[in-house]
């Protein structure tokens, strides 16, 4: 550890008691960090790993977000040696007009409020293989938001994910829900030939990464991928989820015969039984793109990092047995 790191910090986190934030949020506050909850939300999505009065102080001191004052922000940052941002919009029809364009701006006025404030270094959670020029909103907005990162004139990491998964079923989402479906339907429609590779990481493994990252406050422009070492073919990762979970589908590509659009709409039966959306518009056109990869496979650290299908392995029993909602999970509380 850097002479840097091993003072006491003030942190500050986007969603310090949601997903990712909660696992760095309780890393920091074991080692005698002190941490500021950039958030709405007041209880967690779940409790571990923070124990319960550092779940109650980070509900009752949280301090929300306002976009419109600039200089507010800058009040709320005041004294932070790190800002941890996860910040982002998970459902396109839920954020207006241009969503993920308004959670671009809305990073740079954040990073604004940053620097006003003083704060030494800014760790960002973005996507693997951004391009400004993408033709994904998600991920172009990604991008200009990075850019901005890169132009704030404060330190900076940038940390690369295309997915994650947590220690618990109810947490993982994705492959939670995926699970629910290969459990209750005789046939599970991937999109294309199912070649296309999917690496998420584990939430532990991006947390420590963003907190590496973040202690080392005198260094700038790390932009490093948060990928698990195993990266399965969509066919792989949905028959291996399958035979663990014990579900009966079968699990088969669609190749020609039917596009992203029409696999998605027909997932809406499922929305309309769990109040949820389970497919965004165009998460299947996203998983099929090539995106969802590490950009430097070689990289050691990946390999070092948890196994997904030792996840899956001994998750298994559990992965499927309830759906999660995502629209609860993101937009109540």
């Amino acid at each position: 550890m850097s002479s840097s790191a091993a003072t006491t910090m003030k942190c500050a986190i986007t969603g310090a008691l949601s997903y990712s934030g909660r696992y760095l949020a309780a890393s920091l506050l074991n080692k005698g960090h002190d941490v500021v909850n950039l958030s709405r939300r007041g209880v967690p999505i779940a409790q571990q790993p923070l124990s319960a009065p550092q779940a109650r102080s980070l509900g009752t001191h949280r301090v929300r977000l306002d976009f419109s004052n600039v200089a507010a922000m800058a009040r709320s940052l005041e004294g932070c040696d790190v800002l941890f941002s996860t910040y982002w919009v998970r459902f396109a029809d839920r954020g207006g007009d241009n969503p993920h364009a308004i959670a671009a701006a809305n990073c740079e006025i954040l990073w604004e409020a940053a620097k006003l404030a003083g704060v030494q270094k800014i760790v960002m959670a973005s996507h693997t293989r951004t391009s400004l020029e993408s033709p994904f909103p998600y991920i172009a907005g990604k991008a200009k938001a990075e850019a901005a990162l890169r132009n704030s004139g404060v330190n900076y990491a940038i940390v690369r994910p295309c997915g994650i998964f947590g220690d618990t079923a109810q947490e993982s989402i994705l492959m939670n829900n995926a699970a629910w479906v290969l459990r209750r339907s005789p046939l599970f429609l991937l999109a294309g030939d199912g070649s296309h590779k999917f690496q998420p990481v584990h939430v532990r493994d991006i947390a420590e990464l963003m907190e590496e990252l973040g202690t080392s406050r005198g260094t700038s422009g790390e932009e490093v991928d948060a990928c698990g070492p195993d990266a399965p073919t969509s066919l792989e990762l949905f028959t291996k989820l399958r035979d663990a979970c014990g579900g009966l589908a079968r699990v088969a590509p669609a190749g020609n015969l039917l596009s992203t659009s029409t696999i998605t709409a027909l997932t809406k039966p499922i929305d309309c039984l769990t109040g949820d959306t389970l497919l965004d518009a165009d998460d299947l056109d996203l998983l099929t793109s090539g995106l969802t990869r590490a950009n430097v496979a070689d990289d050691p650290r990946i390999q070092a990092r948890r196994s997904l299908f030792e996840w899956m392995e001994a998750r298994g029993r559990d992965l499927g047995r309830n759906y999660v909602s995502s629209v609860e999970r993101y937009y109540s509380n």
